[in-house]
């Protein structure tokens, strides 16, 4: 999973919201739930301290002191209940003094008459696992008494303990079931995001006129997908205005560059056959002047393919043909130029590929790109031609092992009108329109065009033609597997 992605972010958000608030629940209920349980035992022994008071304290000076020890021994059984009772008197003597308790879960406290307490009071002792309570009693004869009763917190640390370990149990699988909610939940919010940019990547400039599915929900996502359709309807409407500039533009200057081209041909021509000839520098000056007018008028050519390439205005002439054959023609084709410039060419051609597509084209792919490689490689280097396919589409990778391509380049290279090397490449007559009408072609066939390039380590030019309806070997007679050059 992507950790910079939306759909990350709101999961991991949501998992710790949901965490921290499992913990401050889980903590709240706890401390709440152990504040009860010592409220709850605190009034039990406020209770019983209160009963001792009225109903045997408060008659002793008629009952006596052995009833009263009785009384409390019959009826609370200290030991038995383990508890802790004792019965001072501010004399300092002790009425009454229970055993310790049976479980032996705590010692009893050391505590005297306490002159200065004058409403009940508890302590608690987690050390010792212990709560005492203290109530005092005055009677009507002027003898103050205080009764001292300690009971054992182990039950309630131990319903604690209980709870503590249910809360670890289930707060794990409480937020690993809320993270899986939310992050199957945030999965199927962004669905239709995605399905929004998946729609978006496939847009481009030979199909600006489809638009993103606008449903109805009234929410962002709505918003998000009408904003895209307006503008891609701006994208479109920019992008016919400048094509159809750049179409009629194209249009209107190859008839005055052919005449022109054809003035300066006939300037050439005369003057060569004039008694009085002209000079040298007339010469050159007219030769320089008419090649760069047919460079312009490639230009303008290209221009004007690219235009109509971009339009849809080109109708490829589809037919099924052997691809195999045709690469091998267009590197026979260029064999005169490579010997001239001393390159080598070598081929490894697949067995007989049947492709469906525009014949022409195809082969204007193949020969801008290894012409292109015998231009910019140097006398005494090797270009090779693959082909092969696969399941899915004929790939030809032209290779060379010439100056290569910077990184800066790679980004650009099939960018109209841009050039590695300006100067070398007007030299050569570089229009840097070739690969952008390369790329058109490839696109227009449902494929693509890539690049892999390392300076000093030559260069690979590869082309993917998807081999969507090929036709049977025997529709393809009289070709034979052409071996490696």
């Amino acid at each position: 999973m992507n950790l910079g992605s939306i759909h990350f972010r709101l999961t991991l958000y949501h998992g710790s919201l949901v965490a921290v608030t499992l913990v401050i629940f889980a903590l709240a209920s706890y401390l709440s739930f152990r504040r009860h349980l010592i409220s709850t035992l605190e009034a039990q022994c406020a209770s019983q301290t209160n009963q001792i008071a009225q109903s045997l304290l408060v008659g002793l000076p008629a009952s006596g002191i052995a009833y009263v020890q009785d009384e409390i021994q019959e009826h609370y059984a200290p030991e038995a209940n383990n508890l802790f009772i004792r019965i001072l008197s501010s004399k300092g003597t002790t009425l009454y003094e229970s055993g310790n308790p049976r479980d032996h879960s705590f010692t009893p406290p050391q505590l005297g008459f306490l002159p200065t307490l004058d409403k009940p009071k508890a302590d608690l002792d987690p050390r010792e696992h212990k709560l005492i309570f203290i109530r005092p009693y005055p009677l009507s004869n002027g003898d103050s008494y205080q009764i001292q009763i300690a009971a054992s917190l182990l039950p309630v640390e131990g319903s604690l303990d209980g709870l503590w370990k249910v809360g670890m149990l289930l707060l794990p699988l409480a937020l690993s079931a809320s993270v899986l909610g939310g992050f199957f939940l945030s999965k199927r919010s962004l669905e239709r995001i995605r399905e929004v940019v998946a729609t978006a990547r496939r847009i481009n400039s030979s199909n600006l006129q489809e638009r993103l599915i606008e449903n109805q929900t009234g929410d962002e996502i709505q918003d998000l997908t009408r904003t895209l359709n307006q503008m891609f309807e701006r994208l479109e409407a920019s992008f016919t205005l400048m094509t159809r500039f750049t179409a009629d533009a194209s249009h209107e200057l190859r008839t005055p560059l052919t005449v022109i081209r054809g003035n300066l041909e006939l300037l050439l021509h005369q003057g060569k056959a004039l008694p009085h000839k002209p000079s040298s520098e007339v010469s050159e000056i007219l030769s320089q002047t008419l090649e760069e007018t047919e460079r312009l008028s490639q230009i303008v050519g290209q221009l004007m393919e690219l235009a109509q390439l971009d339009s849809g205005e080109v109708k490829l002439e589809r037919e099924v043909f052997n691809l195999t054959e045709l690469v091998a023609g267009a590197v026979d084709q260029l064999q005169l130029l490579a010997d001239d410039k001393q390159i080598q060419l070598h081929t490894e051609l697949a067995s007989p590929i049947a492709f469906k597509g525009d014949r022409y084209r195809v082969k204007q792919v193949l020969l801008n790109l290894i012409d292109n490689s015998i231009k910019y490689c140097p006398a005494g280097s090797q270009v090779c031609i693959r082909l092969f396919s696969n399941s899915r589409a004929a790939v030809l990778e032209v290779s060379d092992n010439g100056p290569g391509l910077e990184t800066d380049s790679l980004r650009h290279v099939f960018d109209r009108f841009y050039r590695v090397e300006k100067a070398r490449s007007r030299e050569l007559g570089g229009s840097g329109l070739g690969l952008a009408i390369c790329k058109s072609i490839c696109e227009a066939h449902d494929g693509r065009i890539e690049v892999e390039s390392r300076p000093g380590e030559g260069s690979t030019f590869r082309v993917l033609l998807p081999l969507k309806d090929p036709a049977p070997a025997s529709r393809l007679c009289g070709i034979s597997t052409l071996p490696a050059h």
